[in-house]
């Protein structure tokens, strides 16, 4: 048996270290972003790199290193941001709010489904967790995140976080 399968346009994982060595899998990308359109395999490869290139920085501590070549290469300079977390709109914003990223050397869970409807794609990522109510099982934590491709770049994001008091703990100097 392979490491995952494709079913009904969603990863089902059946190997965990999966969960941490996705983003280095260019057969698992490639199978994730299939489509019968050239165009939605094109945003569905764009919107995939893009969550990858993320959590090789998080897993990697290179997000200082890395964010601004990143971001350019991904994000559009007008980018409109609608999570209430985030500073505001414009790429040199969304590149100053990761530089506040708490590291904690953890993989990022893994893209296993991406949905295209025109200009507009939807991102699911997994996670399996501690159940808190189940001593000793698990359940699938399901992470949604919509983008709007334009000209090839993210051009407009929508996530579903609620507003925090303080999102990010103070830097250590």
């Amino acid at each position: 048996m392979s490491d995952f399968t494709i079913v009904d346009g969603e990863a089902q994982i059946h190997n965990p270290q999966l969960y941490t060595t996705w983003l280095d899998r260019p057969d698992y990308i490639e199978a994730l972003a299939a489509s019968p359109s050239p165009e939605v395999t094109a945003i569905k490869r764009l919107l995939i790199e893009f969550e990858a290139e993320l959590a090789r920085m998080v897993r990697d501590g290179t997000v200082q290193e890395k964010v601004e070549e990143v971001m350019t290469r991904f994000i559009a300079d007008d980018y409109i941001q609608h999570d209430p977390n985030a500073p505001g709109n414009g790429r040199a914003l969304l590149i100053e709010h990761f530089r506040r990223v708490p590291l904690s050397g953890a993989t990022p869970p893994p893209v296993v489904s991406v949905i295209v409807e025109g200009d507009l794609g939807c991102v699911m990522m997994k996670e399996p967790l501690a159940d808190p109510t189940a001593p000793g099982q698990t359940y699938d934590w399901y992470m949604i995140t919509v983008f709007r491709v334009r000209n090839g770049k993210l051009a407009e994001h929508w996530s579903t976080f609620r507003k925090m008091a303080s999102p990010f703990p103070p830097q250590k100097n």
